[in-house]
């Protein structure tokens, strides 16, 4: 027995191997004790550093953050379960993907990814040199790299899990029911665990277009009950998954509403028709979309230029000569053209999103020598991710969707969509290899289907020369780039007088001249490309010739198709993530490294204000502050839409009343020394105070305008919806005091003494969805005042005053986890036990064979 469950387990244990080996050797500099440079990552850093703090003092992590946007709800910075039911089930993404103190990080990204589409191709019974193809393929897919060096790691881990998901709903629909629903479980629940909705929302896309095409398929097959048990066990399996995540779920969809995400404003100027109900703007969502001829970079990587993450020039370039020649040193020239290689219709790019010229072929191979109904499936998720990613520029179906399909007008970014044709294509290339090394056609059939395979791909080919001839390597951003040019040159040349005409012809040539050698660099990416492209292409083919003729066999077509197209990912991969994606740790701990100007403040004894930081850029696009301080400013993709409204419409015109009720107590700017320098501001209003007076508004856009002249100091601004919240006027006390006591990021507490009744304001961000607020520990009500800001009418005496961050939805979250935690160990321990049962019955029967 023992012997025959190694058989049975060689080839898997070898994939295994053979996915970590190349996955360490792809990313060896993570085991020589250096780190990625991610920018994304280092935002988060600065984003979740308050949160880490508070949980190393008090044993978790709190709801809210300080530390952004003067407070917000802290559920997508860090956020964890009162219970420990799930702890177990999430172990795995701790293991390899949160563990800081195991070197796993790039590599663990890379080979999880080729172990869940190991996961299913053994569904689909492919051989091994097979599923090592299309598992490389998947994991290695340029985005993935690409992904890496942007810090985008929750959206990698996220698409590395969800071949998983899709190989659980296949065995429902095997009839595996037991088997698929705990497997659909457990991987959907580890998906929606790193919380990165959208690529969950476009498993769930995936998940339910392979259902209706089954549907479509098998209707007539008189299997009713076998289709209502299969799509309840799926839809239950999906249910159960997001339920054990529901602690941060629930909160995260009450919280959405009240986003830019959610497409909440109060201020009619800013509701353009546009706009989504209830999601986002269009022009802001829709503007990372693919172009249409951009989708050929699937075939040919560098057909628009490559990206700025990228080194597609690192030898002749005349751009960069034309820049050397002008005194600018070679290798800053050669980044410069690296960095404007791209000239596709989105507003940048890190790269291409390329699945291999190998992938490609055997793609289109697949869509003539694959007979199953899997392959209208697989190619309806492709063309579903491309038409997604197009984006604007199909308007006609992507900008209804984006009006009418449940929860995705939340997203942003169309060309994310193409991680669905990622693993499309990988895995009808998969299927077609299969059906084509194990076809039992006759060879007339045989041949018509790989010469259909072989017009197809020339047709391709012959797409992709004729875009290349037509194409006039000219991008939007060229008239940008030469306008800067012009104006660094004219500069340098009037020397502070104004340029005559003749310096500004002069100019116009040469800048003229060096746009053109940059449009050369261009056409000579694409041509190199596309040969490259070709190359693949004919070896590719002509391994699957010789095999039809019968020169060489399955295993030597199958190694020889395995190295060509994981070389071709690989080889194109590198050109993102490589050594120069890395650095020394002290180089990523010296960003975090306090400035003069960060230790003077954090010097000062009352700790409770908010600082702006304008020392290193856009505040409000930046969480370096808010590693070091309460911060107005930072970075997050969903922050409060009141108070997005409040960025736009006052502090980015400074209005320095608002930064006052805001308590900006320092702003670091830096000074003519080129160091950061904090300047006190002796006009912040403090943690809390008392007005005179309220004035009374009709809505929100008065509201804000009112704050442009009122003397918010004095006076609070009230929306008349919430005078039921003020049983009083407040009455002059010259004696009365109200004072921050302590602030605990989820508890908040003031003293308050008066004769008289009062109204006080509290420099705290209004969040009606978990905050409530106590006098002398009796509930009491609260509004918004100041657009922002939270307001209460207080009584006159001694009292304390408490604020106190309890979400009902995380409440209600953490029992719905629970519930859906057991309901999961139960699912998995009966699959185990089921798997152990029908192993010991082979053995058994094994046997009984060897005896008789």
């Amino acid at each position: 027995m023992n012997s025959s469950l190694l058989k049975k387990a060689l080839p898997h244990l070898i994939a295994i191997a053979v996915f970590l080996i190349v996955s360490i050797v792809y990313n060896k500099t993570a085991l020589e004790g250096k780190v990625l440079h991610q920018a994304d990552v280092q935002g988060y850093t600065g984003m979740a550093k308050q949160s880490n703090d508070y949980r190393e003092k008090n044993g978790h992590w709190p709801l809210w953050s300080e530390s952004m946007f003067g407070g917000m709800p802290a559920y997508n910075i860090a956020i964890e379960s009162t219970s420990n039911i799930n702890k177990p089930l999430l172990a795995i993404n701790w293991l390899f993907f949160l563990n800081k103190d195991v070197p796993w990080k790039p590599i663990s990204f890379f080979f999880s990814a080729c172990v869940c589409f190991y996961i299913l191709t053994q569904v689909f019974g492919l051989s091994l040199l097979i599923s090592l193809l299309g598992s490389l393929a998947y994991g290695f897919a340029t985005f993935n790299p690409i992904l890496v060096v942007a810090g985008h790691d929750t959206e990698l881990i996220a698409i590395g899990y969800m071949p998983a998901v899709i190989a659980g709903v296949l065995l429902i629909l095997r009839g595996k029911y037991l088997a698929g629903t705990a497997m659909t479980t457990l991987f959907f629940t580890l998906e929606v665990s790193i919380q990165h909705l959208q690529i969950v929302y476009y498993t769930g896309l995936i998940i339910g277009i392979l259902c209706l095409v089954y549907l479509g398929t098998f209707w007539k097959s008189e299997k009713i009950k076998h289709f209502f048990i299969s799509f309840f066990l799926i839809a239950f399996s999906l249910i159960i998954g997001s339920l054990n995540l529901a602690y941060t779920l629930l909160p995260t969809r009450e919280l959405v509403t009240e986003t830019m995400r959610g497409g909440k404003s109060q201020l009619t100027a800013v509701n353009s028709n546009n706009k989504t109900k209830g999601g986002l703007d269009k022009e802001y969502a829709f503007r990372w979309s693919y172009g249409i001829s951009e989708t050929l970079t699937l075939f040919v990587p560098g057909m628009q230029g490559g990206g700025s993450a990228g080194k597609e020039i690192t030898g002749s370039s005349k751009f960069a000569d034309k820049l050397a020649e002008a005194g600018v040193p070679e290798d800053n020239a050669l980044a410069m053209a690296n960095n404007a290689s791209y000239w596709g219709d989105q507003p940048g790019t890190s790269g291409p999103v390329y699945l291999g010229a190998v992938i490609c072929f055997l793609f289109i191979l697949g869509m003539f020598y694959v007979k199953s109904w899997h392959k209208w499936w697989i190619f309806s998720i492709s063309l579903v991710g491309i038409i997604l990613a197009w984006g604007r520029h199909f308007e006609l179906v992507n900008y209804f969707l984006f009006d009418h399909m449940p929860l995705y007008s939340k997203f942003r970014a169309p060309s994310m969509a193409l991680v669905m044709p990622q693993l499309g294509f990988a895995l009808l290339a998969s299927l077609g290899l299969q059906e084509f090394v194990d076809s039992k056609e006759n060879k007339e059939i045989f041949f018509k289907k790989l010469k259909n395979t072989l017009y197809t791909t020339g047709a391709l080919v012959l797409i992709s020369v004729l875009v290349f001839l037509m194409s006039d390597f000219k991008a939007d951003s060229d008239s940008r780039i030469k306008g800067n040019f012009m104006s660094n040159i004219l500069q340098q040349q009037a020397q502070g007088k104004q340029p005559t005409p003749e310096m500004q012809q002069q100019a116009n040539q040469v800048v003229s001249g060096w746009m053109s050698a940059l449009q050369e660099d261009r056409r000579a990416i694409f041509e190199s490309d596309l040969l490259r492209s070709i190359v693949f292409v004919l070896l590719a083919s002509g391994l699957c010739w010789f095999y039809y003729k019968g020169k060489i066999k399955s295993a030597v077509l199958l190694s020889g198709l395995l190295v060509l197209s994981s070389f071709d990912l690989m080889l194109e991969g590198k050109k993102y993530l490589n050594e120069d994606s890395y650095t020394e740790p002290e180089n990523i701990e010296s960003t975090f490294t306090p400035s003069n100007a960060n230790e003077m403040i954090n010097a000062d004894p009352e700790k409770n204000f908010r600082v702006l930081d304008i020392a290193s850029g856009d505040p409000f696009q930046d969480a370096h502050a808010s590693y070091f301080h309460n911060s107005v400013g930072g970075y997050h993709p969903a922050k409060l839409a009141l108070y997005n409204d409040l960025i736009e419409h006052q502090l980015v015109k400074g209005n320095q009343r608002v930064y006052n009720m805001l308590n900006t107590k320092y702003v670091i700017q830096k000074g003519q020394d080129g160091k950061e320098h904090a300047i006190p501001n002796s006009g912040a209003f403090g943690s809390c105070w008392l007005v005179n007076d309220i004035d009374f508004v009709d809505n929100a856009d008065q509201e804000m305008k009112a704050l442009d002249s009122i003397n918010v100091r004095d006076t609070a601004i009230v929306e008349n919806a919430f005078k039921n919240k003020i049983p009083f006027m407040p009455l002059k006390d010259s004696s009365a005091s109200i004072q921050l006591i302590e602030n605990q990021n989820d508890k908040i507490s003031y003293k308050f003494k008066s004769k008289t009744n009062q109204f006080a304001v509290f420099s705290e961000i209004y969040y009606d969805k978990g905050w409530n607020a106590f006098i002398d520990g009796n509930p009491a009500p609260y509004c918004k005042v100041d657009y922002v800001l939270r307001g209460m009418s207080v009584p006159a005496g001694d009292h304390t005053i408490e604020f106190r961050f309890e979400p009902k939805s995380y409440i209600m979250g953490n029992r719905l986890s629970i519930w859906a935690g057991i309901i999961t160990y139960l699912l998995l321990i009966s699959a185990v036990l089921q798997m152990a049962g029908i192993i010991k019955s082979k053995a058994q029967s094994q046997k009984l064979k060897a005896e008789n």
